[in-house]
C-alpha cells in the first residue's frame, strides 16, 4: 500500500481528483493564492528544463566514446524523420477527424481565473534550443578532445540536476497539476 502511495502516477491522479474538487468549492480569495502558487511553480519548472536538457545530453554524449558523431548523426536524422511523419500523420487524422466531432467552440458562462497576487519572474538561463545546441556542441567537443575534464564535470553535473530533478521537481508535480486543475474546474472547463 505504501507503495502505491509513493508512486508518481497514483499522486499525479490523486493531484488531479483534489485539484478538481477543490476548484468547485474554493471561494475567489482562495483561488487568489491557488493561481499564484501555480504561476511560481510553473516558472520554477520552466526554469529547469534548460539544464534538465545540457545536464542529461552532454554526459550521454560523452559516454558514446569515440562512435558519438555517427551515433549522434543517425539519432538526429532519426528524430528528424520521425517529428516529420508524426506532424504529417497529426495533420492528416485532424483533417480526418476533427470535421466530424461536434465541439463546442462556445466559451461563454466560464468563470475568470483571479489575477495573480505577485508575480515572481524566474526567466531560463536560455531558451531549449541552446540548450540543446549547447549540450550537443559541449558533449561532441569533450568527446573529440578526449578532455577528461570536461567530461567528469558533465557527469558532475548531470549528478547535479539528478538531484534537482529527483528532489524539487518531481515531488512539485502533483501539486503543480492539483493547481492547474483547480483551476481549470474553477473556471468551469472542465465541469460544463
Amino acid at each position: 500500500m505504501k507503495k502505491l502511495f509513493s508512486s508518481l502516477p497514483f499522486r499525479l491522479i490523486l493531484g488531479i481528483i483534489i485539484g478538481i474538487l477543490c476548484g468547485l468549492v474554493f471561494p475567489e480569495s482562495v483561488m487568489k493564492v491557488i493561481v499564484t502558487l501555480q504561476y511560481i511553480m510553473g516558472q520554477l519548472i520552466t526554469f529547469c528544463v534548460p539544464l534538465i536538457i545540457i545536464g542529461f545530453i552532454a554526459p550521454s554524449i560523452t559516454k558514446l566514446g569515440g562512435n558519438a558523431s555517427r551515433l549522434l548523426g543517425v539519432a538526429v536524422v532519426i528524430a528528424y524523420v520521425s517529428s516529420i511523419c508524426a506532424a504529417f500523420m497529426s495533420t492528416v487524422a485532424g483533417y480526418a477527424l476533427i470535421p466530424h466531432l461536434s465541439i463546442d467552440t462556445n466559451v461563454a458562462g466560464l468563470r475568470d481565473l483571479p489575477g495573480v497576487v505577485f508575480e515572481l519572474n524566474i526567466p531560463q538561463i536560455m531558451s531549449v534550443m541552446s540548450a540543446l545546441v549547447l549540450s550537443i556542441l559541449l558533449g561532441l567537443a569533450a568527446t573529440w578532445t578526449k578532455s577528461q575534464k570536461t567530461i567528469d564535470i558533465l557527469a558532475e553535473f548531470q549528478n547535479i540536476v539528478l538531484d534537482i530533478v529527483s528532489k524539487i521537481i518531481i515531488p512539485l508535480l502533483p501539486f503543480y497539476i492539483a493547481t492547474t486543475f483547480c483551476n481549470l474546474s474553477y473556471e468551469g472547463s472542465i465541469t460544463r
